[in-house]
């Protein structure tokens, strides 16, 4: 649905840290997991309004490859 007082939550990362930093690999893959990021995961029972699975779907690609954010 749509939900004109809410906001995105972003997590950002930097490349250079992935296998330097203890942990980051399982930040990253702890809050992209259904369990917390699912329609009935965790994340949406403490009130955050889930994303579609399309958006799920992206968001996971995104940090599987670790793509860089660009500037549009």
């Amino acid at each position: 649905g749509d939900y004109p007082v809410s906001r995105s939550l972003f997590f950002y990362v930097k490349k250079a840290h992935i296998g330097v930093i203890p942990g980051i690999e399982e930040y990253l893959a702890e809050f992209t997991s259904e369990k917390a990021m699912g329609d009935y995961g965790y994340l949406a029972e403490k009130g955050m309004i889930p994303m579609t699975a399309e958006e799920r779907n992206n968001v996971l690609k995104t940090v599987k490859n670790l793509t860089p954010l660009v500037k549009k």
